[in-house]
């Protein structure tokens, strides 16, 4: 790979994290805070940026795009690509889980840990076990040894997550339905992008 190849990559990683990301927190804070209201904005622009690259109105940038497009996802590379945004789409969903459960199921434990870490209301982060909490209950009734251990880790994540979520005053959250509408949308770019080139044989890289 040399030096004018890796600084193609760089100048559309730029474009992209530059401008597609701000159009999604752009929309999502003053448009729709409904996670589905900003699903297939960023692919609007993307597929309205294709058409003008593939008309040759952009001139030396739509050169670079369409090089790089093909050379990237053109083969087992794009495979890979896919695949890290199918691990990041579960990461990003299994967060929202986890912070959706801190905030239901485990509401009121959660709100101990909170107040605990801002030593608010008496209650003190070195004192944890003697506060009566309803997760140790819960995973205390389950019978078999793997299940106990999947409890305890639904009960962390649950209570970690959702606790910084209310320390980010709901940041958290907002970031994370942004970064997960991002992957669903990147996802059908990259496999509409592979279609859009495939007539062209590319070795992969």
């Amino acid at each position: 790979m040399d030096k004018t190849d890796i600084k193609e990559k760089l100048l559309l990683l730029g474009i992209t994290a530059g401008v597609f990301l701000p159009i999604r927190i752009i929309f999502s804070a003053y448009v729709s805070d409904f996670w589905l209201g900003s699903l297939g904005v960023v692919s609007i622009f993307a597929v309205i940026f294709v058409c003008l690259v593939k008309k040759n109105k952009l001139g030396r940038l739509g050169e670079i795009f369409e090089r790089q497009t093909k050379k990237t996802l053109g083969g087992k590379t794009g495979k890979y690509v896919i695949a890290l945004s199918l691990f990041f789409l579960v990461y990003f969903g299994g967060t929202l889980y986890f912070i959706e459960r801190g905030n239901t199921v485990f509401f009121e434990d959660k709100e101990i840990f909170y107040l605990a870490i801002l030593n608010e209301q008496g209650y003190n982060v070195e004192d944890m076990s003697s506060y009566d909490l309803i997760g140790p209950k819960l995973i205390a009734y389950t019978d078999s040894g793997n299940f106990q251990s999947i409890a305890k880790l639904d009960y962390m994540f649950s209570i970690a997550y959702a606790v910084m979520n209310d320390l980010s005053e709901d940041w958290l959250s907002h970031i994370v339905i942004i970064m997960f509408v991002e992957q669903i949308e990147v996802i059908g770019l990259l496999i509409f992008f592979r279609q859009t080139y495939k007539q062209v044989k590319i070795s992969s890289i």
